[in-house]
């Protein structure tokens, strides 16, 4: 069959799903949670154990490790658990509503500042407290991050509906990057300030679960067959090309992010000397990332999502050049020109993956004949987490490896100049690395717009019963899986 003729028969099959704004409005104010409480720690989560709460790096790192380990491993029993889930309100939103209040008890345990005298007392507190909050992070997002394939099969609609989302999930960023420590320094006393900053942040993430409870609802899919077998869980879906490369523009932009929030605030501290500036950077680089977002969103729709996406990484890869040559000397405007840079291409790299995990998840139908959402999604999440984990604690362990100094009191150390020379070469080397192999991915996936049209409507014939081409079903099985 000729592209023309495939093309009439999609047109024939598929029909344009609208999708009311209340439901994408509401469905992507439930963002703000995974947007902002990963900012905040990343960002501000190491600089706070070990200067604040005074665990040595080393410490911290296996509190990273160990809790990002036991929330990935989680992952795929949730994926599992919600694709089985059946009631009344369906698969995923009965999570939304239970988790409300574990959002905010879990947040406000993770920053409360114990002071124990015991080093170790100190650490086993903080490594049970983020636990918590990573299994209650996995409880609600698992869920709603496999809802967002489910609410639409339409491939703009799910750009328009995942960039609402992320516009949200951006402005949380924006206000988990910028208000956090003005709470704190407004508090007067540091511990005082954490406290207070985690009881706000934790009400600003639980509530808006009660809107996308009562606003959105998933397609009927029947409940996956699936066993709990983390064998299939976990290798199923790295069978899939699709997905194998989607992986690879998702985790490795993401650890990029990852990479420069855990650094970040150590580069402004001890190379630039401005800790106080931090807000003001990370508020330009993401109001930059918010402003370019639909930008991006039209290139996706007029090229692809995963030129969008290389368009992105190249112009990150810029900003991080400029950010290793920056001299403390030089003006705040300089710093803030180079955030602002590195925003308009970390839009693209952040955003671009979340489009296309729904076009994914129709990818793993045509293999398995099941809607298994929460399993893809989870199985991505999973692999984000562990690699995240082991960035973060290396990280940290470099920075103890070459003599990190822990603060007394409320002085600032001079940090040794090895340190120092880490800390610029990280901000420079780490992302960089990491989105050449994304860019690779992106250059290598195969799932273009007019292939997704193609797609769905051989998913919709299955789902009906209607007799599908087996030349068609092969060829596409061939590019796809």
């Amino acid at each position: 069959m000729s592209k023309s003729e495939r093309g009439k028969q999609v047109s024939t099959v598929v029909g344009t799903e609208k999708v009311p704004f209340i439901t994408k409005f509401f469905f992507g104010f439930g963002d703000v949670y995974g947007g902002g409480v990963f900012n905040i720690i990343n960002f501000f989560y190491a600089i706070f154990l070990t200067d604040v709460v005074k665990i040595p790096p080393v410490f911290a790192s296996v509190i990273f490790l160990v809790g990002k380990i036991w929330d990935a491993v989680t992952d795929p029993i949730m994926g599992y658990i919600s694709d089985k889930t059946k009631s009344k309100w369906g698969r995923r939103r009965p999570y939304f509503l239970f988790g409300v209040p574990f959002i905010f008890l879990s947040f406000v345990m993770v920053w409360y500042p114990v002071s124990f005298e015991s080093i170790f007392a100190r650490f086993i507190y903080a490594l049970f407290a983020y636990m918590f909050l990573n299994t209650v992070v996995t409880m609600v997002l698992i869920p709603y991050t496999a809802m967002s394939a489910e609410i639409t099969l339409d491939y703009n609609e799910r750009t328009a509906i995942n960039s609402i989302r992320l516009t949200f999930s951006l402005l949380s960023s924006l206000l988990c990057a910028v208000l956090p420590m003005m709470i704190v320094k407004s508090a007067g006393d540091v511990k005082k300030g954490y406290l207070l900053m985690s009881i706000i942040f934790g009400a600003f993430f639980a509530l808006p679960y009660l809107g996308v409870f009562a606003f959105t609802k998933e397609k009927n899919f029947k409940p996956a067959t699936t066993k709990l077998n983390f064998k299939d869980l976990i290798v199923e879906p790295l069978k899939i090309k699709t997905f194998r490369l989607y992986l690879g523009m998702f985790l490795f932009a993401y650890l990029a992010i990852d990479t420069v929030s855990v650094i970040f605030p150590y580069y402004m501290k001890y190379y630039v000397g401005k800790p106080f500036f931090v807000s003001a950077v990370l508020g330009v680089l993401l109001i930059t990332e918010i402003i370019f977002v639909p930008v991006y969103a039209t290139i996706a729709r007029k090229k692809s999502k995963n030129f969008a996406y290389m368009l992105g990484a190249f112009v990150w890869m810029l900003g991080s050049a400029a950010t290793f040559f920056f001299k403390p000397e030089w003006s705040n405007a300089v710093l803030l020109g180079i955030a602002a840079l590195i925003g308009s291409g970390v839009s693209a790299v952040a955003v671009m993956p979340h489009t296309i995990l729904g076009d994914v998840t129709d990818v793993a139908e045509l293999k398995s004949g099941e809607r298994r959402e929460g399993n893809i999604s989870s199985m991505a999440t999973f692999l984000r987490k562990v690699a995240s984990a082991l960035v973060q604690a290396v990280i940290l362990l470099i920075l103890g490896a070459v003599g990190y100094i822990n603060p007394v009191g409320n002085e600032i150390p001079q940090q040794p100049a090895n340190v120092i020379l880490a800390i610029r070469m990280i901000i420079l080397f780490g992302p960089i690395l990491l989105l050449v192999i994304g860019v690779i991915s992106a250059i290598k996936y195969p799932l273009k717009p007019e292939k997704h049209k193609l797609l769905v409507s051989i998913l919709e014939k299955r789902r009906k019963g209607d007799k599908v081409e087996e030349n068609i079903l092969s060829e596409l099985k061939r590019e796809l899986i």
